[in-house]
Order: structure tokens, then sequence, then C-alpha cells
């Protein structure tokens, strides 16, 4: 009776554990707007007809995180991030709180100019998205032509500035896969950065649907799709070895292969989804996860740090704990512990 009062007990502290953030978040993604005008086959955001809030209610969510979990990571995230006029402003108010800031782009909307902007606003890293290493597969999968060389062209700009680091920003899939380890060495011999997300469902205003993949044209249906592009992950788990400069763990690789291979079958791999990271979505909805329900919103009294802690957050947390979803491998959501 002892052993099984005893057993109960830490079961119930280890399942408060997977409730508890073990610390004030670190990465802050700040979605500051939904619209876009890419009509990238593998993301449906640019579906979204959501208004922006407006930069002086970001300004007061910075303010209110400054005060509360600075110094960390801001990424400053859409839609395309550039169709908010005032990024800059935005990104030299974090930096004032000693936040690194982080934007993506598509890259059509960078100058010179705006470059020079951005890099006088202190942004430290820019991912500039770049699916392929030829035009036609970029051109494609970004549903516009000329994509490959707004990208490139946004490369250029940005390495005018050295105190921006660049970051090509790739969805790996099985029409892309033989591209990638020609781009690793050329972002290596241009000192560009590299980071990998796995295909995974479109993102946007959709449901969660586990069979998604399905219908995917970019899904590596039959086995020797599925062979070639987890000999690529290989490959690139070797040149990840040698120093190239790709961001991914290993661990999230050999990750990416189960992935690859069982889309359907519980990976087993935890997720840091409202641990150490925090999301603020274009309505004002504060997110433990982008797949379910906001824990709040940025309109309400409560401070950050009692939303962070309250009842519901916990519950979300321990939901999140016990997810099943492969979500749980992709770069905001990987545990590297």
């Amino acid at each position: 009776m002892k052993q099984r009062a005893a057993n109960w007990i830490e079961e119930k502290l280890n399942a408060l554990e997977l409730r508890r953030a073990p610390s004030l978040p670190k990465q802050i993604h700040l979605s500051i707007t939904d619209r876009c005008f890419l009509p990238c086959l593998h993301c449906d955001i640019w579906k979204n007809d959501t208004v922006d809030l407006s930069s002086d209610i970001w300004l007061s969510v910075i303010d209110r995180l400054g005060k509360w979990c600075a110094p960390g990571s801001i990424n400053f995230v859409g839609g395309e991030t550039l169709l908010c006029k005032d990024l800059e402003n935005l990104i030299a108010h974090a930096g004032s709180y000693g936040f690194e800031t982080s934007f993506n782009t598509n890259g059509w909307l960078v100058t010179p100019k705006r470059a020079e902007a951005l890099a006088k606003a202190g942004t430290k890293t820019a991912y500039v998205s770049l699916d392929g290493y030829d035009k036609e597969t970029v051109d494609h999968s970004r549903g516009r032509k000329g994509s490959y060389e707004k990208a490139h062209e946004a490369i250029s700009f940005f390495q005018r500035h050295p105190n921006i680091q660049v970051v090509i920003a790739t969805i790996l899939h099985t029409q892309n896969a033989d591209q990638m380890l020609p781009m690793l060495k050329w972002a290596h011999k241009h000192h560009i950065q590299m980071v990998i997300q796995p295909l995974y469902q479109n993102f946007g205003n959709n449901s969660y649907n586990p069979d998604w993949w399905k219908t995917s044209d970019f899904w590596p249906h039959a086995g020797e799709q599925q062979t070639e592009l987890c000999s690529v992950l290989d490959a690139l788990i070797r040149e990840k070895e040698k120093g190239m400069p790709l961001l991914n763990d290993s661990r999230q690789l050999h990750a990416m292969q189960f992935h690859f291979q069982h889309p359907s079958v519980d990976s087993g791999l935890s997720c840091r989804a409202g641990h150490s990271d925090l999301s603020f979505d274009p309505q004002g909805n504060i997110r433990l996860c982008y797949f379910l329900e906001p824990v709040a919103t940025i309109f309400e009294p409560a401070s950050f740090a009692d939303i962070w802690a309250r009842l519901g957050t916990l519950r979300r947390r321990w939901q999140v704990s016990r997810c099943e979803r492969h979500c749980n491998l992709l770069n905001c959501n990987f545990d590297h512990s």
C-alpha cells in the first residue's frame, strides 16, 4: 500500500514538472502580420485576410516582454515581415532591452535602402527563404517567377552589412532534396549559414490534419523517394560534423528521416513549445503552440508572468508534453535536450 502511494505521488510530481516551464522563455516569436503576396505551394498563410495590429500595440508588447524576460531572442515572423513598414522601429525597440533580433523574409521587398535600415536597427539575423539551388525549383515552390532572383538579391544586399548574419531557410521536400548539398556548399563559400525545416502541413488558418501528407506533391510517397531523401539527410549529417554551416542539430536531422519514413507514427520526441518558446499571433493571441488554442491574449489585464504560470497555461503545457504530432521536430519546437 505504501509503495503504491509513493508511486502515485511520484507520478503526480512528474506530471507537474511537465507542466512547469524550467525558466522564463528564451525565444519569443512575434507574428506581426499574416499578409503575404507569394502563393507558396507549401504554405497557406497568403490566403489569410486578417488585419495587422498597430505598431503601437506591438511596441507595448515588447515593453512588457522586456521588463519580464529580457534578455533573450525575438524573432519577427509573418506572413512577409517586410510588409510591416515599421519593422525597423520594432527591431530597434526590442534591441534596447537586450533582445537579439531576427526576422524572416522571402526577399521581394529587400532593397539596398531597406537592408541598410534593418542593419542600423540592430538586426542580428536575416532568414531568407530559398527552397532550392536552381531557379525552376524555387520559382515553382514559391508560386511566382522571379522568386529565385529576389532571394539572391536580398542576400547580396544584407551581406553589405557585417552585423547581419544571413541564414538561408529551406523547406526540405522530395523535389529539392538533391539540391541540399550544393546549396550548403554554396552557403559555405559565401559565408552564409543554412537551416532546414522538414516539409509539414501547410501553415495558415488550417485545422490539424494527420493525413495531410497523403495529398502533398512534395511528399516522398514512393519507397525509392524516401530512401533518396534519407540518404541526403545522412550526407547533411556528415557535412554538419565536418563543420559546414548547417544550423540544425544532427539529432534533428535524424528525426527528419523518421518523419519522412513514418509520417503517421509518433516519433517519441518531446516538444519545447511553451517551455523555452512563447508565440504571439497577428491577432494578439498568446500561444504555446500554433496548432492548439491560445492561452491568453495581449489585451487581457494579466501580466505576462501571470499568464506564463497560471493554471490554463500549465494545462496547455501538459497537453504539449503528451502531443503525438510530428511538428515537435520543427526548428521552433525541437527539444535539443
